[in-house]
């Protein structure tokens, strides 16, 4: 499937802030079953921007804004061809064992922590999705991960405004509501509280045929780790296998790893945000294909970097606005 997929973010401030430092995790993973044709990132006001990669592999570009501003806009455009194909998990030839060890770079797919927190709650819960059959047949991992997505979307329910990006899983346990942030932190905790290496997964979700919840914005979903696969995409909030309209962008232990957009700034000045994302599916490739590429969005920001008062503000912009009028004389 080629996507096209563009991501605005609007960053709007009650009062001028000026030392904004951001970094941004929008490009798309480059993958056996996912390629990023291009990838093209604008910020206003203008300022220069750097990339690198986190321990993760990540793509993460980075900025910082020193003059005074009161707005910041981010688009960040994608073109992806992706071909990963939903199958069966219950193919896979995978055996559950309980008390499998693990190489050492899983342990951060395996252990508790952030928002991830374990509780006598969640374990039982997780023991309750353990197919039932005969005690001495072995349990394929297929099974175990399906039962899990079918209980999920069994006894909770999506649902927005009840828990925010800083609640944990104690909060869907308690609420038995959430969105796809909850509903993913809920399945990596049964998963790891079943010694299953699971991973969060920060990206896109294209509507295709599906009426899917989840893709106006940006999407959050599972992988759990296959030993004769790798790790394999599942999304709780639509108790479903991530296909082909599934982008990734980032992957963590939790959210806290993988955020779109995450900064501070220096200012008394109150943040709102407002965030739109497009999917699109096309039939070529554009003709102007490009790799990588960041441009300005022309977003006013003022010289110096004391928060001086709105007055104060004002009369500095009616200033700069004379000085220009008497240049164009």
């Amino acid at each position: 499937m080629l996507l096209s997929i563009t991501h605005t973010t609007d960053l709007l401030y009650s009062d001028y802030i000026n030392e904004s430092v951001m970094e941004l995790r929008m490009a798309p993973l480059q993958e056996q079953y996912q390629h990023r044709l291009s990838f093209g990132l604008d910020i206003g006001p203008a300022t220069s921007v750097k990339s690198y990669f986190d321990w993760l592999g990540n793509t993460i570009h980075a900025f910082s804004i020193n003059a005074l501003h009161n707005q910041i806009q981010i688009i960040a455009t994608s073109i992806v061809q992706t071909d990963q194909r939903s199958t069966r998990l219950e193919h896979f030839p995978d055996i559950w064992i309980r008390d499998a060890n693990f190489d050492y770079s899983f342990c951060d797919f395996l252990l508790f922590g952030g928002k991830i927190v374990d509780s006598p709650q969640l374990r039982e819960l997780a023991e309750s999705a353990i197919p039932k059959g005969n005690p001495r047949s072995p349990v394929k991992l297929g099974a175990v991960v399906t039962s899990l997505l079918r209980l999920i979307d069994e006894k909770f329910v999506y649902q927005k405004n009840v828990t925010d990006t800083s609640s944990s899983i104690t909060d869907i346990l308690a609420h038995g509501r959430g969105v796809c942030q909850d509903f993913t932190h809920l399945m990596i905790g049964m998963a790891r509280a079943l010694n299953i290496p699971a991973r969060y997964v920060s990206g896109y979700l294209h509507p295709d045929r599906q009426r899917l919840r989840g893709y106006t914005q940006t999407h959050a979903w599972v992988e759990i780790y296959f030993p004769s696969m790798g790790w394999v995409g599942v999304d709780p909030t639509n108790n479903c296998i991530a296909g082909e309209n599934f982008v990734k962008v980032a992957i963590g232990r939790n959210y806290q790893d993988v955020p779109p957009n995450k900064g501070v700034y220096k200012g008394k000045g109150e943040e709102a945000m407002e965030v739109a994302v497009h999917s699109e599916e096309l039939l070529s490739i554009p003709l102007e294909l490009a790799a990588e590429r960041t441009g300005a969005l022309n977003l006013p920001c003022y010289a110096g970097t004391r928060l001086d008062t709105k007055e104060q503000q004002a009369e500095q912009e009616q200033q700069e606005q004379q000085e220009q009028q008497q240049q164009q004389q």
